[in-house]
């Protein structure tokens, strides 16, 4: 499985090999200007969402590179040309990294739409964005999980309805003055008898009869 450490850092050795972009930054585009110091043609990724389903972590990022445009916008067109065609070329060398198998199974999704723009920012750019996808299996990580031995359960939780537990306890069993009839523990195996029918054996005829209970 791949790591959001490692989708990042393959988007910026992509931003560091490519002959035309020269800056990257990962995050808002707000604060890129504040984090580093930008150097167009400028690629900035930010991460949209992530889910798990069906055995793979998938992650959605906002890829946007931009450059610089004339005041009277002669190079606009030029600029436009160029950074969308940096965007087709990310994909292409996502699925070039992911054939060579050296960071495992994972899978970019080849199908993008670029959008073309001329006012994303305070500066004088243009740029082009489009949504990058990148999945990966979770594999063996769902069995290797960093999680020392132990109980499943807090030692102060029975555990009703079978199974193991996650400790011992003593169970009391109390009649409605309070006094304990029977304790047994919960590791152990034990029948209850059910009461199913009282047979009156007196033959007197009284209205009232007092039997305590032993």
């Amino acid at each position: 499985m791949l790591t959001l450490n490692q989708d990042i850092e393959l988007l910026n050795q992509f931003a560091i090999k490519h002959k035309g972009i020269n800056s990257f930054y990962f995050g808002n585009e707000s604060e890129a200007d504040t984090d580093i110091e930008i150097v167009y043609p400028f690629m900035n990724a930010i991460l949209q969402n992530q889910s798990m389903a069906n055995g793979l972590i998938t992650r959605t990022y906002l890829i946007i590179i931009s450059d610089l445009v004339q005041k009277d916008l002669s190079n606009l067109n030029h600029v436009l040309s160029d950074t969308e065609r940096i965007c087709w070329d990310i994909p292409l060398y996502m699925r070039q990294v992911s054939n060579s198998g050296l960071l495992g199974s994972f899978k970019v999704n080849m199908n993008v739409n670029v959008t073309h723009d001329v006012a994303r920012n305070d500066d004088d750019v243009a740029s082009n964005y489009f949504d990058l996808t990148i999945s990966s299996p979770i594999g063996n990580d769902s069995c290797n999980l960093p999680i020392d031995a132990g109980n499943i359960l807090t030692n102060n939780y029975v555990y009703v309805g079978g199974g193991s537990m996650s400790g011992n306890y003593i169970v009391e069993i109390k009649d409605q003055s309070g006094n304990v009839l029977q304790t047994f523990n919960t590791s152990g195996e034990y029948v209850v008898t059910v009461l199913s029918g009282i047979k009156d054996t007196i033959t007197s005829n009284v209205t009232t009869i007092t039997d305590d209970i032993i």
